[in-house]
């Protein structure tokens, strides 16, 4: 009786440890979304997921359990299309219970003059700020409980192109310190018109780099060695948006995005 036994241990050991067999299931799919999404600290006790709609100009805002809770309308000149959405809160811009949140957008045009827009608005549409030419924000803690919004404006429709900091002070609260942001580790300069600074994040050697067109296409494919950054030639390359990552370990890094003039 013992020799079927021990044959039904190896056998069950074998196959368990075969390459692709699932023994316990930790992670577990939820939902798939057609848009990138990611998550927010809605207020000082709540988190919420939402993404961008860049077709229909939109931040649809979903409770956890992955219900559709809020959808806010981005009113953009015409031939202005979504760049980026940040800062999805009810009580970091003001103290009402409204939803608010930070866009900025970039013209499209044959020229590829370089024009950009931002703002802050509400659920409602009501513009709380508006900043031309602003393409970049980040949130920063300048003192105990103080905290600062520095938007980036630029405008390439002169030469040389022009680079402003508008800084926005606000009432705060504890939700702030959730969002609080740096310039450091961001691609530089940007918009670039020749080449640009990748930094990589720390512990990145063996990763592969992927540098990314707006329609997807991969343009370069590179095995970082434990740089601290990678300098990229982009002369040659067509005025757009385009995104870096790193894929280590069967993981994708942060993706983030830059702009060829």
């Amino acid at each position: 009786m013992k020799t079927p036994v021990k044959r039904i241990l190896f056998f069950l050991l074998f196959f368990l440890d075969l390459p692709g067999m699932i023994v316990t299931a930790q992670v577990i799919l939820e939902k798939t979304y057609d848009h990138s999404l990611t998550v927010t600290k809605i207020n000082q006790t709540e988190y919420k997921y939402y993404l961008m709609d860049v077709g229909l100009r939109q931040c649809r805002i979903y409770n956890l359990d992955h219900t559709l809770w809020k959808t806010v309308n981005i009113t953009l000149p015409g031939n202005y299309y979504l760049f980026d959405i940040k800062f999805v809160t009810q009580d970091l811009f003001n103290t009402d219970t409204s939803v608010e949140l930070w866009y900025s957008a970039y013209e499209y045009t044959t020229q590829e003059t370089g024009r950009y827009t931002s703002g802050i608005i509400n659920e409602n549409g009501t513009v709380l700020a508006s900043i031309p030419g602003g393409l970049y924000a980040y949130l920063n803690k300048a003192g105990e409980d103080v905290y600062k919004l520095a938007v980036y404006a630029y405008d390439n429709t002169v030469s040389p192109g022009t680079v402003k900091t508008h800084i926005f002070s606000f009432p705060g609260s504890s939700t702030a310190a959730a969002h609080v942001t740096a310039a450091l580790g961001d691609p530089y300069p940007n918009p670039t018109a020749g080449s640009i600074t990748l930094p990589l994040e720390a512990g990145s050697g063996n990763a592969l780099l992927q540098v990314i067109s707006i329609n997807g296409q991969v343009l370069l494919e590179k095995t970082i060695t434990g740089d601290p950054f990678y300098r990229l030639n982009t002369s040659g390359w067509k005025p757009g948006i385009y995104s870096y990552r790193l894929f280590k370990e069967g993981e994708y890094s942060e993706t983030k995005l830059f702009v060829v003039q």
